[in-house]
């Protein structure tokens, strides 16, 4: 069993104080997973990840990252910039900034200092994503798997714990989505990081170490 680095007990979440979107969440993941998390439209997922990534609130409930309970009613920005790597299916890049300027945008939200070892790591990220020769092209010209890619390389630039991934492939072609699983399942293979992905694709979702479905407010493990 690996060492858990969020703990999720009995979350529960509701907006209008009538209907809960999760009710009764239990959950944990630890560096080195792969989860993948599906379910029906509107049946919660993006919430989930939204609490799991301090995004958002939860109403009742504990959670529990590296053993330190999260206050619903605090902010942890030190804690979302440090430990948590985003990526989004629409991409959430800033268009008029090269490649480069995204992929280093993770340092500007934190205390942490662009150095020589820095400048190395991003180039062999760079790399290993195929984007070397973009690295100075705005992002708004490139295609949308190149896009994809930068936001990979942007939320893996400062080794977070956790990876969040929100349909990442959704608005892929096949070899890009291939990229892209291949690169988290390398990831958690190394210890690296625990990643937690949404998807619809029914073949993705066995991609991962262990496969949940969330529905009717509860997180099934299938």
């Amino acid at each position: 069993m690996l060492e858990a680095i969020i703990r999720l007990s009995n979350i529960k979440k509701t907006y209008d104080n009538i209907e809960y979107v999760l009710n009764g969440v239990d959950f944990q993941s630890g560096k080195g997973e792969f989860v993948v998390i599906q379910g029906k439209s509107g049946s919660g997922k993006s919430t989930l990840l939204n609490i799991i990534g301090l995004l958002d609130t939860y109403t009742s409930g504990q959670y529990f990252f590296e053993d330190r309970l999260i206050n619903p009613q605090k902010n942890y920005p030190h804690l979302r910039a440090n430990k948590i790597g985003f990526v989004f299916q629409s991409y959430h890049l800033i268009e008029s900034l090269s490649v480069k300027e995204n992929v280093l945008l993770p340092f500007l939200y934190s205390d942490s200092r662009l150095n020589s070892c820095t400048l190395t790591t991003i180039e062999s990220i760079l790399d290993k994503f195929n984007l070397s020769k973009f690295e100075r092209k705005k992002v708004s010209l490139l295609s949308g798997g190149e896009k994809q890619r930068v936001a990979i390389a942007r939320a893996i630039i400062k080794y977070p714990d956790i990876i969040i991934a929100d349909e990442p492939t959704g608005n892929l072609d096949e070899e890009n989505t291939s990229t892209i699983i291949n690169a988290f399942q390398q990831l958690a293979r190394a210890g690296n990081a625990a990643i937690i992905m949404v998807t619809h694709n029914s073949q993705i979702a066995d991609c991962g170490t262990s496969k949940y479905l969330l529905s009717e407010g509860k997180l099934i493990r299938c």
